[in-house]
């Protein structure tokens, strides 16, 4: 039986790498060499090893409330007489819904959507995605202030 290999941790200067990155995608790699102490050939080898392995990937993060999305509400699905799968498969064609999750707890499955207005959220969460084959409940909560909405960590592999 063969196990799966162990990625090789990060160091510091990952660390710092990929923060910087954070800040700012398009830092250029001379300005990240001088701030974490490495030359740049050793910064821009550092950035393609992290690619390709498939621990970072640098990104476009879309302001919601700027792009016409100020109403954002976690939502909590119970399912039954389908598969959680199969149910998460329908919502993925919702581009209201920016997350997916199948937990256990409470629901089955929690959701976040966004919307332009309290009208096409109410639409979404008493017409739409209650219409859905095997959605028994949902549970909604209306985020009304973010005081915290970092997204720092992600898999790559969405839709697995």
């Amino acid at each position: 039986m063969s196990e799966t290999p162990v990625k090789k941790p990060l160091d510091d200067h990952d660390e710092a790498i990929i923060e910087l990155l954070r800040e700012d995608g398009r830092m250029a790699v001379r300005t990240i060499a001088e701030r974490v102490g490495l030359n740049e050939a050793t910064v821009r080898t550092r950035i393609r090893r992290l690619e390709q392995a498939g621990i970072m990937r640098v990104v476009a993060r879309v302001d919601l409330g700027s792009a016409g999305y100020p109403f954002s509400a976690v939502v909590g699905l119970k399912i039954k007489g389908r598969s959680i799968d199969e149910v998460g498969q329908d919502l993925l064609a919702f581009p209201e819904i920016i997350s997916i999750l199948s937990v256990i707890g409470r629901n089955d499955l929690e959701i976040q959507i966004i919307a332009p207005t309290t009208d096409a959220l109410n639409e979404l969460l008493t017409n739409r995605i209650p219409a859905i084959s095997g959605i028994i409940s949902l549970e909604s909560a209306l985020a009304l202030k973010i005081h915290k909405y970092v997204q720092p960590w992600g898999r790559f592999d969405e839709g697995n």
